[in-house]
Order: C-alpha cells, then sequence, then structure tokens
C-alpha cells in the first residue's frame, strides 16, 4: 500500500518555472507570455531557429517544440543560445511553448 501523499513522478517540462501547479495562470491570469534563458555561451550569434508546440483546450496538441527541431531549422550546429518562450490566453484555453536556438 502507498503513503500518502502521493509521489508523483519528476515534471519533465523544460522551464522549472512551470513544475509546480497552477503554472497556466503564472503572470497573467487572461494573457500570459514568458521568456527563459535556458543555456548561453560564448558561440557566435549568426543563425536563430524557433520549433513550437501549441495546445488548444488541452484537447488538441500539436507541434514540436524540442531544441534538436530548433536547430535543425536554423542550420546552427553550435548554439550559443537556447532561449523558451511561453504564451497562453486564459491559461486552458490557448497554450504555445517555443524553444528558440541562436548560433553558428
Amino acid at each position: 500500500m502507498r503513503n500518502w501523499p502521493i509521489e508523483f513522478s519528476p515534471n519533465t517540462h523544460p522551464s522549472s518555472e512551470y513544475s509546480k501547479f497552477p503554472t497556466n495562470f503564472k503572470g497573467g491570469v487572461l494573457l500570459h507570455n514568458y521568456t527563459n534563458i535556458l543555456y548561453s555561451s560564448n558561440a557566435k550569434l549568426k543563425r536563430r531557429g524557433k520549433a513550437c508546440a501549441a495546445s488548444y483546450l488541452y484537447l488538441i496538441a500539436l507541434g514540436d517544440a524540442r531544441i534538436d527541431t530548433a536547430k535543425v531549422n536554423a542550420g546552427v550546429s553550435s548554439p550559443a543560445i537556447i532561449e523558451q518562450e511561453t504564451f497562453s490566453v486564459l491559461g486552458f484555453v490557448f497554450h504555445r511553448h517555443c524553444t528558440i536556438v541562436v548560433g553558428e
């Protein structure tokens, strides 16, 4: 038998600020826009790539926001900056998560 409270598996969201409930309303109930820098190095800033995933009413999810996808979109092999951008409307109506890679 399990001890209470139940321990949930670790959150896999790439932005640690979104690891606890309620994350949908972080920063604003109606609109929310947030950018988080995950990685920074001294590589040259030549190209910029973006990869996004979106969710509609928590019923439909589309897209691919992986770092590798953003690197391929930009033709970047050595990232200088990796950012994560989150935008939502009423938290659950529309939610978009983008990964941005800048480098050479």
